[in-house]
Protein backbone atom coordinates (compact mmCIF):
# COMPACT_ATOMS: atom_id res chain seq x y z
CA UNK A 1 0.00 0.00 0.00
CA UNK A 2 1.62 3.48 -0.39
CA UNK A 3 1.97 6.29 1.81
CA UNK A 4 -1.08 8.22 0.21
CA UNK A 5 -3.51 4.52 0.30
CA UNK A 6 -2.38 4.38 4.22
CA UNK A 7 -3.21 7.87 5.16
CA UNK A 8 -6.39 7.23 3.32
CA UNK A 9 -7.09 3.95 5.43
CA UNK A 10 -6.36 5.55 8.58
CA UNK A 11 -8.42 8.51 8.34
CA UNK A 12 -11.47 6.49 7.15
CA UNK A 13 -10.58 4.54 10.46
CA UNK A 14 -10.69 7.77 12.60
CA UNK A 15 -14.21 8.60 11.15
CA UNK A 16 -15.72 4.96 10.92
CA UNK A 17 -19.27 5.02 13.17
CA UNK A 18 -17.84 2.47 15.70
CA UNK A 19 -14.46 2.86 16.54
CA UNK A 20 -14.53 0.42 19.15
CA UNK A 21 -15.52 -3.61 18.39
CA UNK A 22 -14.22 -6.66 19.64
CA UNK A 23 -14.83 -7.79 23.92
CA UNK A 24 -13.79 -4.70 24.69
CA UNK A 25 -15.33 -2.31 23.14
CA UNK A 26 -19.03 -4.16 24.23
CA UNK A 27 -17.82 -4.23 27.50
CA UNK A 28 -18.01 -0.24 27.57
CA UNK A 29 -20.93 -0.11 25.58
CA UNK A 30 -22.32 -2.44 28.50
CA UNK A 31 -21.23 -0.40 31.28
CA UNK A 32 -22.25 2.59 30.01
CA UNK A 33 -25.96 1.00 29.64
CA UNK A 34 -26.04 0.52 33.66
CA UNK A 35 -24.69 4.11 34.16
CA UNK A 36 -27.60 5.78 31.61
CA UNK A 37 -30.42 3.40 32.14
CA UNK A 38 -29.72 1.42 35.00
CA UNK A 39 -28.79 -2.72 35.55
CA UNK A 40 -32.52 -3.23 34.90
CA UNK A 41 -31.90 -2.45 31.00
CA UNK A 42 -29.66 -5.66 31.11
CA UNK A 43 -31.24 -9.26 30.02
CA UNK A 44 -29.86 -12.36 32.59
CA UNK A 45 -27.16 -13.55 29.93
CA UNK A 46 -26.00 -10.05 30.04
CA UNK A 47 -25.87 -9.78 33.99
CA UNK A 48 -24.05 -12.90 33.61
CA UNK A 49 -21.44 -11.87 31.21
CA UNK A 50 -20.87 -8.77 33.39
CA UNK A 51 -19.86 -10.67 36.30
CA UNK A 52 -17.37 -12.91 34.22
CA UNK A 53 -15.66 -9.73 32.95
CA UNK A 54 -13.75 -9.49 36.41
CA UNK A 55 -12.50 -13.16 35.80
CA UNK A 56 -12.08 -13.08 32.28
CA UNK A 57 -10.75 -10.03 30.97
CA UNK A 58 -10.19 -10.40 27.78
CA UNK A 59 -11.96 -13.28 25.85
CA UNK A 60 -16.07 -12.62 25.10
CA UNK A 61 -18.16 -14.03 27.64
CA UNK A 62 -21.40 -14.26 25.97
CA UNK A 63 -21.37 -17.48 24.88
CA UNK A 64 -20.04 -18.77 28.30
CA UNK A 65 -22.93 -17.14 30.29
CA UNK A 66 -25.80 -18.21 28.16
CA UNK A 67 -24.14 -21.67 28.86
CA UNK A 68 -24.34 -21.65 32.43
CA UNK A 69 -28.16 -20.20 31.91
CA UNK A 70 -29.01 -23.02 29.58
CA UNK A 71 -27.37 -25.09 32.24
CA UNK A 72 -28.89 -24.13 35.71
CA UNK A 73 -32.55 -23.16 34.28
CA UNK A 74 -32.77 -19.49 35.22
CA UNK A 75 -30.14 -16.42 36.82
CA UNK A 76 -31.54 -17.33 40.40
CA UNK A 77 -30.79 -20.96 40.14
CA UNK A 78 -26.72 -19.83 38.96
CA UNK A 79 -26.46 -17.01 40.99
CA UNK A 80 -27.22 -19.42 43.88
CA UNK A 81 -25.17 -22.29 42.74
CA UNK A 82 -22.44 -24.22 45.07
CA UNK A 83 -18.67 -23.42 44.09
CA UNK A 84 -19.06 -27.69 43.47
CA UNK A 85 -22.11 -27.49 41.17
CA UNK A 86 -20.11 -24.97 39.40
CA UNK A 87 -16.80 -26.78 39.43
CA UNK A 88 -19.19 -29.51 37.86
CA UNK A 89 -20.34 -27.19 34.91
CA UNK A 90 -16.76 -26.72 33.93
CA UNK A 91 -15.74 -23.47 35.37
CA UNK A 92 -12.34 -22.62 37.32
CA UNK A 93 -12.41 -21.46 41.13
CA UNK A 94 -11.24 -18.12 39.76
CA UNK A 95 -14.44 -17.90 37.20
CA UNK A 96 -16.77 -19.45 39.54
CA UNK A 97 -16.05 -16.82 42.19
CA UNK A 98 -17.69 -13.65 40.80
CA UNK A 99 -21.27 -15.68 39.93
CA UNK A 100 -20.81 -16.48 43.80
CA UNK A 101 -20.93 -12.95 45.15
CA UNK A 102 -24.39 -11.86 44.50
CA UNK A 103 -25.68 -14.18 46.95
CA UNK A 104 -23.18 -13.10 49.29
CA UNK A 105 -24.13 -9.43 48.76
CA UNK A 106 -27.43 -10.53 49.10
CA UNK A 107 -27.20 -12.32 52.46
CA UNK A 108 -25.03 -9.56 53.98
CA UNK A 109 -27.66 -6.88 53.18
CA UNK A 110 -30.55 -8.20 54.46
CA UNK A 111 -28.26 -8.93 57.90
CA UNK A 112 -26.86 -5.34 57.95
CA UNK A 113 -30.97 -3.78 58.41
CA UNK A 114 -33.63 -5.45 59.96
CA UNK A 115 -36.35 -3.56 57.59
CA UNK A 116 -34.62 -5.40 54.69
CA UNK A 117 -35.21 -8.48 56.57
CA UNK A 118 -38.39 -10.79 55.47
CA UNK A 119 -40.72 -11.67 58.28
CA UNK A 120 -41.74 -14.67 58.52
CA UNK A 121 -44.50 -14.68 61.05
CA UNK A 122 -46.37 -17.90 60.07
CA UNK A 123 -46.15 -20.83 58.06
CA UNK A 124 -48.32 -19.00 55.48
CA UNK A 125 -45.17 -16.58 55.00
CA UNK A 126 -42.27 -19.47 55.09
CA UNK A 127 -44.41 -21.23 52.21
CA UNK A 128 -44.76 -17.94 50.18
CA UNK A 129 -41.31 -17.15 50.58
CA UNK A 130 -40.14 -20.49 49.24
CA UNK A 131 -42.51 -20.46 46.15
CA UNK A 132 -41.43 -16.94 45.47
CA UNK A 133 -37.65 -16.21 46.85
CA UNK A 134 -36.58 -19.82 46.51
CA UNK A 135 -38.81 -20.60 43.02
CA UNK A 136 -35.36 -21.02 40.99
CA UNK A 137 -33.14 -22.64 43.43
CA UNK A 138 -31.98 -26.08 42.21
CA UNK A 139 -34.19 -29.35 43.14
CA UNK A 140 -33.07 -31.56 45.66
CA UNK A 141 -31.24 -28.95 47.63
CA UNK A 142 -31.56 -28.50 51.19
CA UNK A 143 -31.82 -24.81 52.60
CA UNK A 144 -31.58 -23.20 56.37
CA UNK A 145 -33.58 -20.31 56.98
CA UNK A 146 -32.00 -18.64 60.34
CA UNK A 147 -34.09 -16.72 61.87
CA UNK A 148 -33.89 -13.57 64.68
CA UNK A 149 -36.13 -13.50 67.34
CA UNK A 150 -38.41 -11.51 66.31
CA UNK A 151 -39.08 -14.44 63.01
CA UNK A 152 -36.78 -12.24 60.50
CA UNK A 153 -34.67 -14.04 58.25
CA UNK A 154 -31.00 -13.22 58.99
CA UNK A 155 -29.82 -15.70 56.47
CA UNK A 156 -30.99 -18.14 53.90
CA UNK A 157 -28.36 -20.66 53.34
CA UNK A 158 -27.88 -23.63 50.73
CA UNK A 159 -26.57 -26.32 52.36
CA UNK A 160 -23.60 -27.82 49.77
CA UNK A 161 -24.77 -30.68 47.88
CA UNK A 162 -21.57 -32.73 48.93
CA UNK A 163 -22.01 -31.86 52.92
CA UNK A 164 -25.50 -32.92 52.35
CA UNK A 165 -24.93 -36.15 50.87
CA UNK A 166 -22.05 -36.76 53.55
CA UNK A 167 -21.87 -37.46 57.11
CA UNK A 168 -25.19 -36.21 59.50
CA UNK A 169 -22.75 -35.29 62.13
CA UNK A 170 -20.93 -33.15 59.98
CA UNK A 171 -24.12 -31.36 58.51
CA UNK A 172 -25.12 -30.92 62.44
CA UNK A 173 -22.06 -29.27 62.94
CA UNK A 174 -22.11 -27.16 60.08
CA UNK A 175 -26.12 -25.95 60.85
CA UNK A 176 -25.26 -25.32 64.59
CA UNK A 177 -22.05 -23.59 64.02
CA UNK A 178 -23.82 -21.18 61.38
CA UNK A 179 -26.33 -20.25 63.53
CA UNK A 180 -24.28 -19.30 66.36
CA UNK A 181 -22.06 -17.34 64.00
CA UNK A 182 -25.38 -15.76 62.68
CA UNK A 183 -26.65 -15.07 66.54
CA UNK A 184 -29.50 -16.52 65.34
CA UNK A 185 -32.22 -17.56 67.78
CA UNK A 186 -34.29 -20.35 65.28
CA UNK A 187 -34.23 -21.45 62.21
CA UNK A 188 -36.48 -23.46 59.97
CA UNK A 189 -35.01 -26.29 57.70
CA UNK A 190 -35.87 -26.35 54.09
CA UNK A 191 -35.98 -29.42 51.79
CA UNK A 192 -36.49 -28.38 47.96
CA UNK A 193 -37.41 -32.00 46.77
CA UNK A 194 -36.75 -33.33 43.15
CA UNK A 195 -39.88 -35.57 43.74
CA UNK A 196 -43.17 -35.97 44.87
CA UNK A 197 -43.97 -37.75 47.01
CA UNK A 198 -40.24 -37.57 48.44
CA UNK A 199 -38.46 -40.53 48.82
CA UNK A 200 -39.06 -42.38 52.16
CA UNK A 201 -35.33 -42.83 53.00
CA UNK A 202 -34.75 -39.17 52.42
CA UNK A 203 -37.81 -38.07 54.75
CA UNK A 204 -36.23 -40.05 57.12
CA UNK A 205 -33.13 -38.69 57.07
CA UNK A 206 -33.70 -35.22 57.51
CA UNK A 207 -36.00 -35.81 60.09
CA UNK A 208 -33.10 -38.30 61.89
CA UNK A 209 -30.45 -35.38 61.27
CA UNK A 210 -33.16 -32.31 62.79
CA UNK A 211 -33.96 -34.89 65.71
CA UNK A 212 -30.44 -34.74 66.33
CA UNK A 213 -30.12 -30.70 65.79
CA UNK A 214 -32.92 -29.62 67.78
CA UNK A 215 -31.63 -31.88 71.12
CA UNK A 216 -28.41 -30.44 71.08
CA UNK A 217 -29.66 -27.07 70.10
CA UNK A 218 -31.02 -26.42 73.56
CA UNK A 219 -27.80 -25.74 75.16
CA UNK A 220 -27.46 -22.99 72.55
CA UNK A 221 -30.91 -21.37 73.41
CA UNK A 222 -31.45 -22.19 69.67
CA UNK A 223 -34.44 -23.45 68.37
CA UNK A 224 -35.77 -26.09 65.49
CA UNK A 225 -39.40 -24.03 64.18
CA UNK A 226 -39.80 -27.22 61.51
CA UNK A 227 -38.31 -28.66 58.28
CA UNK A 228 -40.37 -28.57 55.93
CA UNK A 229 -40.45 -30.95 52.48
CA UNK A 230 -41.66 -29.08 49.65
CA UNK A 231 -42.33 -28.72 45.86
CA UNK A 232 -44.34 -26.63 43.74
CA UNK A 233 -47.15 -26.01 45.98
CA UNK A 234 -47.07 -29.56 47.71
CA UNK A 235 -45.35 -29.49 50.79
CA UNK A 236 -45.59 -31.28 54.32
CA UNK A 237 -44.04 -30.61 57.84
CA UNK A 238 -41.96 -33.09 59.74
CA UNK A 239 -43.00 -31.25 62.98
CA UNK A 240 -46.91 -31.96 62.13
CA UNK A 241 -46.15 -35.08 61.40
CA UNK A 242 -44.69 -35.59 64.66
CA UNK A 243 -41.51 -36.25 63.90
CA UNK A 244 -39.52 -33.18 65.12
Amino acid sequence: MTGTGRDAANAASRHAPFKETGPSGHRARMRARILVSGAASLADYEIVEMLLFLAIPRRDTKPTAKALLNRFGSLGALLSASAEQLRAAGLSDRVALPLMLPACVAERLSRSDPLTRQHVRDWDAVLTYCDTILADAPAGQMRILFLDSGNHIIADEPIDPALDQGDLDAIQRHILLRALDLHATAFVGIRLAAAWPPPAALVDRDAVLMQAISYHAQNLSLAVQDHLMLRRGQWFSLRQQGRL
